[in-house]
């Protein structure tokens, strides 16, 4: 008798186990099913696993893409200039252009009447980016063609890959030789139409750039020096004693805009230990104020032992007027320009009783929207992922479901923010679809 009691109640115990683990899996929020389209690319389809970014400037809008072409598409193609031609580096590759099958990178152009022309393009397997000067006045496009470094005379610029430039929002593009844009700056932003800055990894130690001529010339400063003076004798007795055990150091930068005068930035210190079981540890974080004057060497103001920030992405682009957001495991950040620092403005809710984690992020004035992640019973590297939008600033979140294909081709929000846009196909061409939060 009591063997069968203890089965039977082994088994209840193993039953609710297994349905709190369905329940986990269930996905959280009603289906985004309205939708309407409101853009259509006249020409090529971007191909449906490139990834497209969507940049506007005032009413214009650029798409930037990738497509794998092939002969019959030249007809498609040759309605837009075929910008290689006014690359050397690329012109001099010799190809037969009516065998041409290679990857190529659309960029076609809106001003809100829903069609979306093509502007030009343009070979390459990297891609392409895209940065502009304030109000999109001048716009440059990087392609992923290293160009061969100057003479020795130049002195230690920074590397750059061929320019176009566009004086139009994009209408036309002409090879710019002399802008010196690309890997390995990272966080380039236009302060003004001439006065440029950016982080680069160097050989010496990380250095703030900045440019007064459009980017065409750069001046550097080493930020090791300025913002970790200590750096030296710190590793040195780093090494000596919490070293021992193979734990090294490592310093991360972040950069961003406050007006067309000045900048701040983070720094942080970080014990990497080599064992997997263990944390990372941040050991301390300094913020650096800059000031840009014409014909002055920046000014700068160091904070010691700040609290700790978000780290930005590596191919995060920054904007001088708009509010910066960051997010950090389930926390949301927004940057204070006023006095320099980051303020949590929201967690990400739990997602069927499990703490969740921010993957992806979009945010606008009227709403916000997180991916998030969570665990569930019978993760196995498997996790729950759930959309989450709020109007409220993070006060009240909402979930819902996105299908994969709008997932696919997700774009972000419209300008209003009260929609997410979304790539599909229809009879052969590329369209953006809408869908709304509500």
């Amino acid at each position: 008798m009591n063997l069968r009691l203890l089965a039977s109640g082994a088994a209840i115990v193993v039953a609710g186990v297994i349905a709190y683990g369905i329940y986990q899996l269930m996905p959280m929020g009603k289906p985004l099913v309205r939708s309407e389209v409101i853009g259509e690319l006249n020409g090529p389809p971007f191909a449906s696993s490139s990834r497209v970014s969507l940049q506007r400037f005032g009413e214009r809008q650029l798409l930037i893409g990738q497509r794998l072409v092939t002969a019959k598409d030249l007809p498609g193609l040759e309605k837009a200039p075929l910008l290689d031609a006014q690359v050397p580096a690329l012109n001099a590759r010799p190809q037969n252009p009516w065998q041409l099958a290679d990857t190529r990178n659309l960029i076609y152009g809106g001003q809100g009447t829903g069609v979306f022309e093509l502007l030009g393009s343009i070979s390459g397997d990297t891609g392409v980016s895209l940065i502009g000067s304030p109000q999109g006045r001048t716009l440059y496009l990087i392609t992923g063609t290293p160009r061969s470094p100057g003479p020795a005379s130049e002195g230690d610029p920074p590397a750059a890959w061929e320019t176009l430039r566009s004086d139009d929002l994009g209408k036309t593009w002409a090879y710019d030789p002399a802008a010196v844009l690309g890997a390995p700056l990272q966080y380039t932003v236009f302060l003004t139409q001439d006065r440029v800055i950016a982080l680069e990894r160097h050989d010496a130690g990380q250095r703030l750039l900045v440019s007064e001529d459009g980017a065409r010339h750069w001046s550097a400063t080493l930020l090791n020096e300025q913002v970790w003076p200590d750096a030296q004798a710190f590793d040195r007795a780093f090494q000596e004693k919490a070293g021992k055990d193979g734990s090294q150091l490592a310093y991360d930068w972040s950069l961003y805009p406050l007006d067309d005068k000045r900048a701040v930035g983070w720094s942080w210190r970080t014990r990497i230990s080599l064992n997997a079981a263990e944390k990372n540890e941040v050991l301390e974080t300094r913020r650096f104020e800059v000031a840009f004057q014409n014909g002055a060497s920046p000014a700068f103001r160091i904070t010691p032992n700040v609290p700790p920030v978000p780290a930005p992405a590596p191919d995060a682009r920054y904007t001088r007027d708009e509010p910066v957001f960051e997010t950090s495991g389930s926390a949301v950040y927004e940057l204070d320009k006023g006095d320099r620092t980051w303020r949590q403005r929201s967690v990400s809710p739990t997602v069927q009783g499990k703490p969740s984690w921010i993957g992806d992020a979009w945010f606008s004035r009227n709403a916000w929207v997180i991916k998030t992640y969570a665990d569930h019973l019978f993760s196995f590297n498997e996790y729950t992922k759930t959309y989450f939008t709020t109007r409220d600033q993070g006060k009240t979140w909402r979930p819902f479901q996105i299908p994969q294909d709008v997932e696919t081709g997700l774009l972000g929000m419209d300008a209003s923010g009260e929609a997410l846009l979304s790539l599909a196909e229809r009879d052969g061409k590329t369209v953006i679809r809408r869908y709304p939060l509500d």
